[in-house]
């Protein structure tokens, strides 16, 4: 009975820890998967934003004398 007590008490003691570990693991896992997203939302908006830019130069200049 007393080898049962000190399994479980090592257990009661690791356990805390394990759960805190993991917490931390799947907080920091969500702010890193959260700035990727940010990242790539900012990145796809600017290339938007670039390829507006591109095509806007591309058009004709109706005050412009092509013949």
């Amino acid at each position: 009975m007393g080898l049962l007590s000190v399994d479980l008490l090592i257990t009661l003691q690791i356990l805390p820890v394990f759960f805190s570990n993991c917490l931390f693991l799947a907080l920091y896992d969500s702010v890193i998967l959260l700035k990727h997203m940010v990242l790539f939302l900012s990145r796809s908006k600017s290339a938007r934003g670039q390829t507006w830019r591109r095509s806007s130069k591309l058009q004709c200049n109706p005050h412009s004398q092509w013949q």
